[in-house]
C-alpha cells in the first residue's frame, strides 16, 4: 500500500499532468479569434462579391467570425505585395485572395517586381470562372468565332474589343489570339468592369467584349448577347451549345479568372491544414454550393502539389505570350 506522502506525491503529479496538458491544447487550439480575410480590390468587383458571400460559411467552419475587408490598387499588387510580407506569428488569423491570372503581371520586367509564385503561401483554390468572348446579338458582321476572326484580319485595328485591366484573364485572352492567330489584329479597350462593358457593347463604342461566364449568362438568356466561344479546354455546363476556341478556330486559347486563397508564408502546417480543411468543408456546403451556381460560379477545390503544379503550367502560358510587349 502507498503510504500518505507517496499518495500526495502521485496526486501532485495527476493534478500537474492535467494542468499542463490543459494549457498545452489552449495553447494549440487555433484559430484562437476572428479571421480577416483581404480583397485586393474595391468593393463591388467579382472578387469582392464572392468573399463576401463565403465568409459567412467559412466562419461556421472555422468556428470564429470572418471579416472581409478591401485593399485596392496596383491591379491587385498593393495588396499582394502585404500578403508576400505576412508574418507567420503576427499574421497567422489573416488569409487572402489571389487572382490569376492576373497577378501573372509580376512576370513583365518593366514592373521590376521581385515577388514570384514562391513568395506566397497558397492554400487551395476555390473558383474558376473561364472567360468567353461575346458580340451583339443580330450583328451582322458576325455571329460566329470564324466569322468574327475572319472580320478581324480583313479589317485589322478597327475593331475595338473592350476587357478589364492590363494583364487581366481576358486581356490576356485577346493577347493569345494576337500573337498565335496571324493577322489579328485589333484594338483594346482598358480599365472597364463588367457593366461598363456592357454600356460599351450596346452603345457601339465596341464591338466585341471579353469577359468571365458568370457576369453575362443573364444577358445571353435576354437575348442581348452572342456568345462566340468559350476559353476552356471543355464546353461549360452554362453554356452547353457554344463551342469552346479551340473547336470553333482550331486555336488553343484557355483563359479564365482563378480566385485562390493565400495564408502568411511560412505559416505551420497545422494550422495550413486547419485552415484549408475549413475553406473546402464550407465549400462543401449544399446551400453555398447552390448559391454559387445560380451565381454561374464553377467552384474549384485543389491545393498542394497539383495546385502548384497548376499555376506554374499557366505562369509558362503567359511567359510565352508576354502579353505586355504587344500593341494596345
Amino acid at each position: 500500500m502507498y503510504s500518505n506522502f507517496q499518495s500526495k506525491v502521485v496526486f501532485i503529479a495527476v493534478a500537474l499532468s492535467v494542468v499542463f496538458t490543459a494549457t498545452e491544447i489552449k495553447a494549440e487550439q487555433y484559430p484562437k479569434g476572428p479571421i480577416t480575410m483581404v480583397v485586393p480590390w474595391k468593393p463591388g468587383g467579382g472578387t469582392d462579391r464572392t468573399a463576401r458571400l463565403f465568409a459567412p460559411y467559412l466562419s461556421k467552419t472555422l468556428g470564429v467570425p470572418v471579416k472581409v475587408i478591401n485593399m485596392g490598387g496596383g491591379g491587385g499588387w498593393v495588396a499582394w505585395s502585404k500578403m508576400a510580407k505576412w508574418d507567420p506569428k503576427k499574421d497567422d488569423h489573416t488569409i487572402g485572395w489571389v487572382n490569376f491570372p492576373h497577378m501573372l503581371s509580376y512576370l513583365n520586367p518593366k514592373m521590376k517586381n521581385k515577388n514570384n509564385l514562391d513568395s506566397f503561401n497558397f492554400l487551395t483554390g476555390h473558383s474558376i470562372d473561364p472567360c468567353t468572348w461575346l458580340v451583339r446579338e443580330g450583328d451582322k458582321r458576325f455571329q460566329t468565332l470564324p466569322e468574327f476572326i475572319a472580320y478581324v484580319k480583313t479589317h485589322p485595328n478597327e475593331i475595338k474589343i473592350s476587357v478589364g485591366g492590363f494583364g487581366s484573364d481576358d486581356h490576356q485572352a485577346v493577347a493569345f489570339a494576337e500573337k498565335f492567330i496571324p493577322g489579328f489584329k485589333v484594338k483594346k479597350i482598358f480599365g472597364n468592369n463588367d457593366a461598363k462593358k456592357l454600356q460599351e457593347l450596346y452603345g457601339k463604342t465596341a464591338d466585341a467584349v471579353g469577359g468571365n461566364i458568370s457576369y453575362f449568362v443573364p444577358h445571353m438568356l435576354e437575348g442581348k448577347l452572342r456568345p462566340l466561344a468559350v476559353l476552356a479546354k471543355q464546353r461549360s455546363n452554362h453554356l452547353p451549345t457554344v463551342p469552346t476556341f479551340e473547336e470553333a478556330s482550331g486555336v488553343k486559347n484557355y483563359n479564365f479568372a482563378a480566385r485562390v486563397l493565400v495564408a502568411a508564408p511560412g505559416l505551420p502546417d497545422e494550422k495550413n491544414k486547419i485552415l484549408t480543411a475549413a475553406i473546402q468543408k464550407a465549400m462543401d456546403t449544399p446551400e453555398y454550393g447552390v448559391r454559387e451556381l445560380r451565381g454561374h460560379n464553377t467552384l474549384w477545390k485543389v491545393d498542394g502539389t497539383k495546385l502548384k503544379d497548376f499555376l506554374t503550367a499557366l505562369a509558362a502560358t503567359v511567359g510565352k505570350v508576354k502579353f505586355w510587349d504587344l500593341p494596345k
